[in-house]
């Protein structure tokens, strides 16, 4: 079983939390439009709000010294995620 307070954890959190929004933001969050669902936030905006989910976690681990390698893991998630954002949206047009 994955510690507590290790990096592997908080890099799985990381992951995953992100997902899983992203999935809420585009599949329950729907409006209505020509007489067509379709979801509420488009998709640029659903990936910044779904990495967005990972500040909650980070400050609330950061604050309690016994879970700072977790926190470190959720950080790094979150900053390869950026990364590959930034590099789809602006790069891959190129």
């Amino acid at each position: 079983m994955l510690n507590k307070n290790s990096l592997a954890f908080g890099a799985s959190i990381g992951a995953l939390l992100p997902l899983a929004f992203y999935l809420l933001f585009q599949e329950v969050f729907l409006v209505e439009r020509n007489n067509e669902m379709v979801p509420y936030f488009d998709q640029p905006t659903s990936l910044v709000l779904a990495l967005a989910v990972n500040i909650l976690p980070f400050s609330r681990l950061m604050k309690n010294a016994n879970y700072e390698q977790t926190g470190k893991g959720i950080l790094l998630s979150t900053f390869l995620y950026a990364a590959v954002y930034v590099f789809l949206k602006f790069f891959k047009e190129a």
